[in-house]
């Protein structure tokens, strides 16, 4: 497909393709014929980073704290080589299943599909992917996993597993996807929990590996130190870390000098595998920011221990408490502004004596107090990594009376104009870091209140309950808050829109279409649904997403036919919102210029225009819909020979609808007085009474134009995507 950055210079064809006035969508036009609508979309991909690649590669531990080699990479590797294209990896947390998965990929070197065997034999190496789990129920969702030629896939189940009411139906679907990896060259890992897969069945457990040792943490950190990190090995005290664990593993708890390691006993063997890459990592960025050997203790530690201090020292004095708060969610703004952010916390609006104020501690001095750094009016936590993130967990479970009231500071320290307007994204990142390790929704509530303050605020939401919703434990009650939320409170039908705006709908599309839908269901259009209907466009100018959303959509159209259901209208209203040009948003672009390579898409369009037009709910709509049309077509955006394909066949079903009639006939006071729709409805007419033009019945083309569903031989029915009901 062309891409819409390179445009071609070139000119449509003169019948059916686009005003040479405007070459600017010539590309994108030719992109939109591309997008094979009516091909069911796979669930959304992520690559696996280098980062993990590095780590499995290059700093491997392939033995357990006895010496004897881990089996569980080895294993997979084995069985991908003998032609197994789906392999489960099963076992509890901590034994490394996720790594063992990339690390027998990473070393897969399949022949090429059709290549010849023997060792002279192309060989490949693959492109690994993880597989995100967009559904809500495995056994009941419709979905379709990925095939895409010469990928390595990995598909993490490990957090559900034990929970599913029906492993065997699970297992196979899984399993059966192995013919079509196999065509393509690929293949897939999926991690699953200690329970749950169904092993002891013959034909679904022979290809499971179990997993039940990994390499003792402080080698991996040790391992990852050396390798990953080595400029770290030649930074004095970080050297002494490496040294006393060594000494340590030899059984001598002592330094040459006598004194206790005063990091080595922090270096454990029961830390588990990703926890032991994360201290790895983060102690190189303490050295970074040029921490001392103190500080590194207080990072393994979580800060636990600095924390405690600080809040020691200042029982009795709540100005520096609330300081510390201000200065942690303030982060990168002056003095002056995190002591008002702290007075804000306080309430304290009294003006203060001169007195106090000649007398009392100088305001940098009661920020190094509290282990903030002051320079070049700018306050930082920048050389204690994770700091903030434990000073607020203290707030959060010591203090923990000041929840609500801790909430609703936020809330007022990032209103338009305060202080923290301009933080709420660094606020959304502690706020989500908060959220996992407590295990606890209730920061969420922030994004209602942020939801309505515009852009910025509107940003902050979506960050914080897309990072959330990505977490393998929180994840799945944060998918579920979003879809209640999207069917209930204008408050929080706009926090669920927003959200569907931004990353969260890359990466679970199916489940940003079903909050969508409810959201679009509102009785009257509101600042929700023009919010919702934003998103819609954006996720349907994203030709990855837009077969899915097309789908989608048109699945709406069939599957809820009550007039007196939400979604009926949800569904009439998707259908204006992506047919409706815009100049960034380019789903319209692309739907009409498919239009006028394949007649499914074209009916498929007659169709939605049709079902909008009958309802009276939706006249306005439609009128504005039809004028942005007629104003596509004369500025070049639309090709007029498309649009006249669809609109005399929805003219045929709908002569005498509201909007329609009033398009073709004119009305004072509307808005079909403009130049752009003179034009267009002449062009309408004359087509109409061209007695050469074949007219076509809808009816007739609904029958011989199958949607997509009717036309897959195998796979779930694409249009029940998102509509699993809450």
């Amino acid at each position: 497909m062309t891409s819409p950055a390179e445009p071609s210079g070139k000119q449509g064809p003169a019948n059916g393709g686009i005003h040479a006035a405007n070459n600017t969508y010539s590309t994108l036009m030719q992109a939109g014929r591309d997008i094979n609508l009516h091909q069911q979309a796979p669930l959304s991909t992520q690559p696996v980073t280098s980062a993990e690649m590095n780590a499995v590669r290059l700093a491997w531990i392939a033995e357990d704290a006895d010496g004897k080699e881990i089996a569980t990479a080895p294993s997979v590797l084995a069985m991908l080589d003998r032609d197994e294209r789906v392999i489960v990896i099963a076992g509890p947390s901590g034994t490394g299943k996720a790594a063992a998965g990339i690390r027998a990929l990473s070393e897969l070197r399949p022949a090429l599909p059709g290549a010849a065997a023997g060792a002279g034999g192309q060989r490949l190496r693959l492109r690994l992917e993880h597989v995100l789990p967009d559904w809500e129920n495995v056994e009941k969702d419709r979905f379709l996993l990925p095939a895409d030629p010469g990928r390595g896939y990995l598909l993490d189940v490990s957090g559900e597993s034990a929970g599913w009411e029906k492993p065997h139906i699970t297992a196979k679907r899984f399993l059966g996807h192995a013919d079509t990896l196999r065509a393509k060259g690929s293949y897939l890992v999926v991690i699953a929990g200690d329970y749950g897969w169904p092993e002891n069945d013959p034909a679904l457990g022979r290809n499971v590996v179990r997993a039940t040792a990994a390499p003792p943490g402080d080698r991996i950190a040790r391992r990852h130190i050396e390798i990953l990190y080595p400029q770290l090995v030649r930074r004095g005290w970080l050297q002494r870390i490496v040294q006393e664990a060594e000494s340590l593993h030899a059984g001598d708890g002592s330094d040459q000098e006598g004194h206790q390691a005063p990091l080595a006993d922090l270096f454990r063997a029961d830390l588990q595998p990703g926890d032991a890459a994360t201290l790895a990592q983060e102690l190189n960025r303490i050295s970074d920011s040029g921490g001392t050997l103190n500080d590194a203790r207080d990072l393994v530690l979580n800060w636990r221990e600095r924390v405690s201090t600080v809040f020691r020292e200042t029982q009795e004095n709540a100005d520096d408490r609330a300081l510390l708060l201000a200065a942690v969610m303030l982060e990168g703004l002056g003095p002056a502004e995190i002591l008002e952010g702290a007075r804000l916390l306080l309430q304290d609006q009294q003006k203060r004596g001169i007195r106090d104020i000649l007398t009392g501690r100088d305001l940098i001095t009661r920020l190094h107090a509290v282990q903030a750094k002051s320079g070049g009016q700018k306050v930082t936590f920048q050389h204690l990594p994770g700091y903030p993130a434990a000073v607020l967990r203290h707030f959060w479970c010591q203090i923990s009376d000041i929840q609500t009231d801790l909430i609703q500071w936020v809330k007022d320290v990032t209103a338009p104009k305060a202080v923290g307007a301009g933080r709420i994204r660094e606020i959304a990142d502690l706020l989500a870091q908060l959220a996992v390790s407590e295990s606890d929704l209730r920061p969420l509530e922030v994004a209602h209140a942020w939801a309505a303050t515009g852009y910025a605020g509107q940003d902050g939401a979506s960050h914080l309950l897309a990072r959330l919703a990505k977490d393998p434990a929180l994840g799945r009650q944060v998918r579920t808050k979003l879809r209640l939320w999207a069917g209930n409170s204008l408050e929080t039908a706009t926090v669920a829109a927003v959200v569907c705006q931004g990353p969260f709908s890359q990466e679970y599309p199916r489940q940003a279409l079903t909050c969508l839908r409810w959201v679009l269901g509102r009785t009257d259009r509101d600042s929700a649904v023009a919010t919702a209907e934003e998103a819609l466009r954006a996720m349907g100018s994203d030709p990855r997403l837009l077969p899915r959303v097309w789908a989608t959509v048109n699945g709406w159209l069939i599957d809820f036919k009550q007039p007196d259901d939400r979604h009926y209208l949800a569904a009439r209203r998707a259908v204006l919102a992506l047919i409706q040009p815009h100049p960034t948003h380019l789903a319209a672009t692309y739907l009409l210029a498919n239009s006028s390579e394949h007649p499914a898409t074209r009916m498929e369009l007659v169709r939605g225009w049709c079902t909008a037009l009958s309802m009276p709910v939706l006249e306005e709509r439609s009128e504005v819909v039809l004028a942005s049309w007629a104003d596509a077509v004369a500025d070049g955006t639309f090709d007029g020979d498309a649009v006249i394909e669809v609109l005399n066949h929805v003219i045929r079903e709908h002569w005498m609808t509201g909007p329609l009639s009033t398009f073709i006939a004119g009305r004072a006071g509307t808005q079909y007085t403009s130049q752009a729709v003179v034009d267009l409805r002449e062009r309408l007419i004359l087509r109409w009474n061209d007695s050469q033009q074949p007219h076509t019945e809808i009816r007739e083309e609904r029958h011989s134009a199958p949607h997509a569903s009717e036309t897959l031989d195998v796979g779930p029915d694409p249009l029940s995507e998102g509509v699993d009901a809450i």
